[in-house]
Formats: C-alpha cells, structure tokens, sequence
C-alpha cells in the first residue's frame, strides 16, 4: 500500500477530531454512528501514520 500525501493525513486526523467530538456530545441525540465513524477515520489516520514513519510511501 502506498503513502497517504501528508495533506490528506492532516485532513482524516480533523476529520476524526471533529467527528470524535460531535459525536460524544450529540450521542443522545445523532445515536452513536458519528462517534463509530470517528474512531474509524482515527484508526485509518493512525494506520496511514504508520504506513509513512515505517516507509512504505516510496
């Protein structure tokens, strides 16, 4: 798997921060499908992460 640019990484960690704290504070309200995809967007981050600290974007 190729590297994520690192734009696009700084986009899916907003992305997960927003979703993240939407989420929890309107779970009453949204339910918790915002929350869920906020710690998916998290792991994919942290998995793209990791993707570009071990090299795999060459």
């Amino acid at each position: 798997m190729r590297g994520l640019p690192a734009w696009m990484i700084g986009v899916l960690v907003v992305l997960a921060v927003i979703l993240l704290t939407v989420g929890w504070d309107e779970r009453h309200e949204a339910g918790p499908v915002p929350f869920i995809m906020g710690i998916v967007f998290a792991l994919f981050a942290l998995g793209a992460v990791g993707g570009r600290l071990r090299g795999e974007f060459h």
